[in-house]
């Protein structure tokens, strides 16, 4: 889809027919990674209510102004970290004590962006949102992606051609891989 006319909506607490319209957006985005990602990556709708409720959590929106406002793109982030579940907030203290001594880690939870925006326009635009905050506080962005994602996709490059016009690169962080011993072979 060419660059679609969207607008950005930011908003700490999502319910009702906005909720529902943000789910489907990101249940087809994230829902090929169920059996491309050893850890669950498409969170249950009942996860997702949970963060769309969270205060915690700033979500954004990706509207189609021409189509009646429909959800195109929904993301998350936040600057509690408490709020990630089985983060290491050890990790981050070490990693980054200045940051993380001032709130200024954003945990980029997740982007999703469906499958008929894509090329659209509206991952940068919720990136770059994003980004626009933490480089604001001289902060620090985290993001975490499988490996499709990473070698498929290509996310992380992408991230850093936004990031890029900010003055920074991302860096891998950890890498956390799954293996699997089949017995049932002869």
């Amino acid at each position: 889809m060419p660059r679609a006319n969207t607008a950005l909506e930011m908003t700490d607490r999502l319910d009702g027919g906005d909720l529902e319209d943000a789910w489907k957006a990101y249940e087809h985005a994230f829902s090929g990674l169920t059996t491309r990602a050893a850890q669950q990556h498409l969170m249950t709708r009942e996860e997702f209510e949970d963060v769309c409720l969270d205060p915690r959590w700033r979500k954004y929106v990706i509207r189609d102004v021409d189509r009646d406002g429909a959800v195109g793109a929904f993301g998350t982030a936040t600057y509690d970290l408490s709020a990630v579940f089985q983060l290491s907030l050890d990790f981050y203290a070490a990693r980054y004590p200045r940051q993380f001594a001032a709130g200024t880690i954003c945990y980029i939870g997740c982007i999703g962006v469906h499958p008929t925006y894509r090329s659209s326009g509206a991952f940068v635009t919720i990136v770059e949102e994003i980004c626009r905050g933490i480089h604001e506080q001289g902060g620090v962005a985290a993001i975490d992606t499988c490996r499709y994602n990473d070698e498929q996709l290509a996310l992380p490059r992408l991230v850093n051609r936004i990031t890029r016009t900010f003055g920074t690169e991302g860096e891998r962080l950890d890498t956390q891989t799954y293996w699997g011993y089949d017995f049932s072979r002869p």
